[in-house]
């Protein structure tokens, strides 16, 4: 019952919640149905199958923001803070609008609820979830290269979103290819599951075109490079196929590194040239420490630190690096929660039992971080709670352990 609950959420969120701008009706649809849904699937009797420490690191994500609600500021903020000239709520909250910080708050809340109740979840339990993941994949997907097929100058796009759809069900098409190269772990153990691991390489082959339709040429790259490190690590191979995979993976990298500018927009005569909104987001960084301007803010103080030379005719309204944007609005506290889960994401790995279906989430973790160097898309609820599941199956204890008991 709690997989197939759980399992509809998910398919609700990939199909009407593909935006990142926030106040859209669907994405507070799901966000609302996902909070009254989880919040009785908890099951607080039964012992979760994870670390203490994640569960201060829960709290600690919930907490940050609901501590910038509080009327904090004429104790902490400095009478400088409000250094731009914006009108900030000194009297109510530690952040540059109350309303924005709010919305962040609720924006978190199911991802980690969702935590909280696969906490209790058995190998058996998440793979009985996956199907439902595969099939809000799988419709995106098709939707995806319809409209590839379709594209005449007009977009196409369903009736029920409020928001233009530009790839699949997402109105971002790096978001999408972000979905893309996520599932593909997943599908990939999903064959090695039932011993069919070549057949898998149809169905990448068939991701990898999906993400190509939208013109993500960065997500190509890491749809490319994902489905390497995957069969690397989720598939029982000889141990120099791994290394050749996993070098050749590397070796693409590097390559890139050398050329950035057609993958990352690294271009000095882009409206959004990353290297000019990075510079100006760690100028807005210093300027905010320790505090942070305020979750879910970025857009409302970064034009502050644009110099003349900088303003384009394109608004930015992210920094294309969540890293840099989470300092900012955050401050030092964000900095220690984003250091402390990467410690906490590699002990599991090194310490927790061997197995397919961890390194496969694990796979799907590590190249959503890589992206969000680059991109937001963790803003994104569709994907958050995507990324909040591959989190429960990496730090799970369950997994490995009912397959052990089964044999």
């Amino acid at each position: 019952m709690r997989p197939a609950a759980v399992g509809l959420i998910l398919i609700a969120a990939l199909v009407a919640a593909g935006s990142s701008v926030r106040g859209l009706l669907s994405t507070t649809v799901v966000q609302i149905l996902s909070l009254a849904i989880l919040a009785g699937l908890v099951e607080w009797s039964r012992p979760n199958c994870y670390w203490r420490a994640l569960n201060l690191l829960a709290v600690a994500i919930v907490g940050l923001p609901v501590l910038q609600l509080l009327p904090l500021v004429s104790v902490l903020a400095p009478p400088e803070y409000d250094i731009l000239g914006l009108d900030l709520p000194h009297t109510l909250a530690l952040t540059a609008s109350w309303e924005r910080t709010a919305e962040a708050l609720l924006f978190v809340l199911p991802p980690t609820i969702l935590f909280l109740v696969l906490s209790r979840f058995s190998e058996d339990d998440f793979n009985r979830l996956l199907p439902f993941f595969y099939l809000g994949f799988l419709a995106n997907i098709v939707f995806g290269l319809v409209q590839f097929a379709a594209r005449s100058g007009a977009e196409l796009s369903p009736g029920f979103l409020p928001y233009l759809a530009s790839a699949g069900f997402f109105a971002n098409a790096n978001h999408f290819a972000s979905l893309m190269f996520v599932g593909i772990p997943l599908v990939i153990y999903q064959f090695g599951a039932v011993r069919r691991p070549l057949l898998s390489l149809v169905a990448v082959i068939v991701i990898v075109m999906a993400s190509f339709a939208t013109r993500s040429v960065a997500g190509v790259f890491l749809s490319v490079g994902c489905a390497l490190v995957s069969y690397a690590l989720v598939l029982r191979i000889k141990i120099h196929w791994r290394l050749l995979l996993v070098a050749t993976a590397v070796a693409g990298m590097v390559v890139l590194s050398f050329n950035p500018g057609n993958v990352l927009e690294i271009r000095a005569d882009d409206p959004l040239d990353r290297t000019s909104i990075w510079r100006n987001t760690l100028t807005a960084i210093g300027a905010y420490l320790p505090l942070g301007s305020g979750l879910g803010t970025f857009d409302l103080v970064y034009p502050g630190f644009e110099a003349a030379s900088d303003i384009r005719t394109s608004f930015i309204n992210h920094a294309h690096n969540e890293y840099l944007e989470l300092l900012l609005e955050g401050g030092i506290a964000a900095g220690v929660l984003m250091l402390a889960y990467l410690v906490l994401l590699l002990l599991a790995m090194w310490r927790l039992p061997k197995s397919q279906l961890r390194n496969a989430a694990f796979c799907g973790i590590s190249f959503l971080l890589i992206h969000s160097a680059v991109e937001y898309p963790l803003r994104n609820l569709s994907l958050a709670l995507v990324f909040s599941v591959l989190n429960a199956i990496v730090f799970s204890t369950n997994v490995a352990v009912s397959r052990a008991r089964q044999r």
